[in-house]
């Protein structure tokens, strides 16, 4: 059995995905609003993301980190994902994100983020994180900028240019934001 977190805000909840969850996260992946600022290269298979939970448990099994599907906790609805990955073929750990269109504007990305960034920092004790966006995405900016990550200019990433943010542990300074992580046992053995 494989230990994965369960985090609780505010308002979310972030935990790995069940097998029900995947027609959504499908609807998500392939949304022209969460995908715009993709690299044109982008393309996703629905029976790739119906099959893929055994892949996302043996990332998190591998590596100790991953994605986790955001859900709001009143409506308990799968709204986004957020989570972490090795950065385009480095050793830097990347956080990412991406939500319904619907749930933009709310505050939820900024939420979710912060709670893997401690989660990373706090749990797993990464010395540093990244994040890379679009240099035309300006809310995703304003999102790593509002959780005191620094912008350390535009490099290639994805095979696209990219601006790169970053943030070292010891100038992580946590905020007093609900935050409950709890571990749920998953069996490893899923067939794929």
């Amino acid at each position: 059995m494989l230990l994965l977190p369960r985090i609780e805000t505010e308002r979310l909840l972030l935990r790995t995905y069940q097998p029900e969850d995947l027609e959504t996260v499908y609807l998500l992946c392939s949304d022209p609003d969460v995908t715009e600022f993709f690299p044109d290269y982008y393309s996703i298979n629905k029976e790739h993301v119906l099959a893929s939970l055994p892949r996302r448990i043996e990332r998190w099994r591998k590596f100790g980190f991953g994605q986790l599907g955001v859900f709001e906790k009143t409506s308990e609805e799968l709204i986004g994902y957020c989570g972490m990955q090795y950065l385009d073929d480095t050793t830097e750990v990347e956080l990412y994100y991406g939500f319904f269109k619907k749930y933009w504007k709310r505050g939820y990305a900024t939420e979710a983020a912060k709670a893997i960034l401690k989660f990373g920092f706090e749990q797993i004790k990464l010395e540093r994180i990244v994040a890379v966006t679009n240099p035309k995405n300006i809310p995703s900016q304003k999102v790593l900028l509002r959780l005191g990550m620094k912008k350390g200019g535009e490099r290639k990433f994805y095979k696209v240019d990219a601006a790169y943010f970053s943030m070292r542990r010891v100038d992580y300074q946590p905020e007093n934001d609900f935050y409950n992580l709890s571990f749920i046992s998953v069996n490893e053995e899923i067939d794929d």
